[in-house]
């Protein structure tokens, strides 16, 4: 195995790759596994103990899920959180940030959960840390209420929960400051909420930074890029390696044709080649090594080559999951090169969808808050 680390890093996936085919090709399905009724799901965590040996098995073994279905098919939505429920008005408010004239956004909004009993007068001199919950490219920053048990998972936790606008669809923000000058995400997310909701809430200074589908892109970049702003990261599905996005910086003609989805990335990051080195410093793939010291959660479900969903629109699909998961392999194995700690929830096949990330978020979003404690 030691070899194998020095190799450059696609070569090494490439072995890795072969491995794991043989492994499953002659086990007949994956190793390590715990059988929850319809699904495989595979737990690992690594420690910074040094031990290279045991952090490549516990990736290898993570690769041993395979992508393929399962008879599990998620509801279109959560039981029990759709709707008024979603944002009680005992816990949760809407607030416009206020944003200098030189930061562009396409929304201020953000949404606040509050922990149970925040407005008590027996607590009201008590702080709490604060998990910022970032929103996918084809979801508002609501989405997270109404989409997913996120409200009734958070109950028990002592934490302040913000939802802030990421941008959507065309527009989607990619959570950085947009090359061509149109948006300024990063600087809105890291610098301008935090600053606001220090001052207006019981923060007690510990952030975690959470996200699914793009973004997961925040989740980890973020944390990267601003050492010491985020002490737990958990991305549920996230886009984890921009390496995959290179086929969004097509004309927008072509793009619609192949199925390619909006934001173009020449105006994010430019040219993936000339600019090569603004894609990195973007890149959580690229970033893993300044991860170390923050506390790392991964979820994702491996996908399956379905297109097509009986719940969902063609987006939210096995396929687009089996995309996500693919990053994710580049992603932890990043990680797992750079000696970087992590814990990982991987659970076979699923659908790219906000009620597929209720499972994770249960398994994840304790763990974040218990890291901030």
């Amino acid at each position: 195995m030691n070899a194998s680390v020095r190799r450059p890093r696609r070569a090494l996936a490439a072995l890795v790759g072969s491995v794991v085919l043989a492994l499953v090709a002659a086990a007949g399905g994956p190793a390590a596994q715990a059988d929850t009724g319809d699904d495989v799901v595979v737990e690992k965590s690594t420690t910074d103990t040094g031990d290279a040996e045991s952090s490549w098995r516990s990736y290898l073994e993570l690769m041993l899920v395979p992508s393929m279905p399962t008879d599990y098919q998620p509801s279109d939505e959560s039981p029990g959180v759709d709707g008024p429920r979603a944002c009680p008005p005992a816990r949760c408010r809407d607030f416009r940030v206020p944003v200098p004239s030189d930061v562009k956004v396409t929304s201020n909004m953000v949404r606040v959960l509050f922990p149970v009993g925040y407005k008590a007068k027996k607590n009201k001199k008590k702080r709490y840390p604060v998990v910022y919950l970032f929103n996918g490219a084809r979801s508002p920053y609501i989405r997270w209420s109404v989409g997913t048990e996120l409200t009734a998972v958070t109950r028990p936790l002592k934490a302040i929960f913000v939802m802030p606008e990421g941008g959507i669809g065309d527009e989607a923000g990619m959570f950085s400051d947009w090359k061509d000058g149109s948006w300024q995400w990063e600087t809105f997310h890291t610098e301008i909420l935090t600053r606001w909701v220090d001052r207006k809430f019981r923060t007690s200074g510990k952030r975690g930074a959470v996200g699914a589908s793009m973004g997961g892109l925040g989740a980890m970049a973020y944390p990267a890029r601003h050492p010491g702003l985020y002490q737990a990261a958990f991305t549920l599905s996230g886009a984890v390696d921009t390496n995959l996005m290179v086929g969004n910086i097509l004309p927008p003609e072509i793009a619609k044709a192949i199925g390619i989805s909006p934001p173009n990335l020449l105006r994010v990051w430019g040219n993936p080649v000339l600019d090569r080195a603004e894609w990195d410093a973007h890149n959580p793939v690229a970033l893993a090594p300044r991860l170390k010291g923050v506390e790392l959660f991964v979820a994702s479900g491996t996908g399956s080559s379905s297109t097509v969903s009986e719940t969902t629109d063609p987006l939210h699909t096995g396929y687009t999951e089996q995309l996500m998961w693919t990053g994710h392999r580049t992603f932890l194995e990043a990680l797992t090169r750079a000696g970087v700690p992590y814990s990982a929830w991987i659970r076979q096949g699923g659908v790219h969808n906000w009620p597929w990330f209720d499972a994770p978020l249960r398994w994840g979003l304790p763990k974040v808050v218990a890291a901030l404690q």
